[in-house]
């Protein structure tokens, strides 16, 4: 009974404590930058470490001002509009408000940060507060970075390697003593060259931490927020329902990238119709863009990899910001003239 006592006592005491000096106090003892914005993006509460990241000389960073004189509008706009659409998805089931992992880049100078963001729910209707948590990256995270530039000279074989299993695979043309015994060839050894190339790619991740701006997510979560962003265009789009697989991504890139693809197949090609459609297998998720008419050659592809994204941040590569994921991409011809090009993203591994 004492203790319940003494318990209320220190509650109502703390209740007397000024709640923003409380919240300072603790913000300034974090190392990395932390900012709360309103739901206008106008900023609220920064600690010391934010305004150094963000040298306040220039007084760039002051209460009242808006987040997006320090960093590009496009990554925390997608950001929050995928956190609102995961909130909305996940109400029903959970109390935990979800975050999200991005890299973004300061608008005055060459400094790129590994971003968390959460958005704090307001009794008033869209009245939300944003907070994000920035760590400078800037020493370690290089668009051009000639150690991932080496590893990317290992995709090109392994790529047309399983390239070619699926189309011995679907398209047979031998005799079928031949056929197996080729494909038992190409099967092992897409299948070493895969694992050797998966664990040397993994330890450069690991090397350079260039995983910490992806986030892990549910499967059915992130296919409804894309189909949600093709809505809008001409592209049929379809998921699997009622199955979910973790994945680890760079959720902004790849929408990049989706875009991208999408566009210049439109371009490029000019179908009467696109349709991107995702399957998940044991180890990857899918995404097939098919129309009806010209495939695209392998050195095509690989020559696609190489276009430099719109809005990306550090104005990244094709290659470069599917890679990070783990990812692939190449060409698949179909019968009745039907043309895929397949984006492969991995599972995220079980810990």
């Amino acid at each position: 009974m004492a203790e319940a006592k003494q318990c209320a006592t220190d509650t109502d005491s703390l209740q007397e404590v000024d709640s923003e000096i409380l919240l300072q106090t603790l913000l300034q003892e974090l190392k990395d930058g932390v900012i709360v914005c309103n739901h206008e993006a106008k900023i609220v509460i920064f600690n010391q470490a934010a305004a150094d990241l963000f040298d306040q000389d220039n007084k760039l960073l002051s209460k009242g001002t808006s987040l997006f004189r320090l960093c590009h509008q496009a990554p925390v706009k997608h950001a929050l509009d995928l956190l609102h659409y995961q909130m909305q998805e996940i109400k029903n089931n959970s109390k935990h408000n979800p975050s999200l992992q991005f890299i973004n880049e300061a608008t005055n100078q060459k400094k790129f940060f590994s971003c968390r963001m959460s958005i704090l729910p307001s009794k008033v209707a869209h009245k939300h507060f944003i907070v994000i948590i920035f760590e400078d990256v800037s020493t370690w995270y290089r668009p051009d970075n000639l150690l991932f530039k080496k590893i990317d000279e290992f995709r090109a074989p392994m790529t047309n390697l399983r390239a070619a299993v699926e189309s011995l695979t679907e398209h047979p043309e031998m005799s079928p003593v031949m056929r197996s015994a080729f494909e038992n060839v190409l099967v092992q050894e897409s299948l070493t060259l895969s694992e050797t190339f998966d664990s040397l790619d993994h330890a450069c991740n690991l090397f350079m931490q260039s995983q910490s701006h992806l986030t892990e997510i549910k499967s059915d979560i992130l296919f409804g927020f894309i189909a949600n962003h093709f809505r809008s265009s001409e592209i049929r789009f379809t998921a699997p329902k009622y199955f979910s697989v973790d994945l680890k991504v760079d959720s902004y890139g790849l929408i990049l990238v989706l875009d991208h693809l999408a566009d210049k197949i439109q371009r490029k090609r000019k179908p009467a119709e696109l349709l991107c459609e995702i399957h998940t297998g044991k180890r990857f998720v899918y995404f097939d863009f098919i129309w009806q008419g010209e495939f695209i050659p392998t050195a095509v592809v690989q020559t696609m990899l190489e276009d430099k994204i719109l809005n990306s941040v550090g104005e990244l590569s094709m290659a470069v910001i599917l890679h990070s994921m783990g990812g692939d991409i190449w060409s698949k011809k179909h019968d009745k003239a039907k043309s895929t090009l397949r984006l492969a993203l991995p599972l995220a591994k079980k810990v």
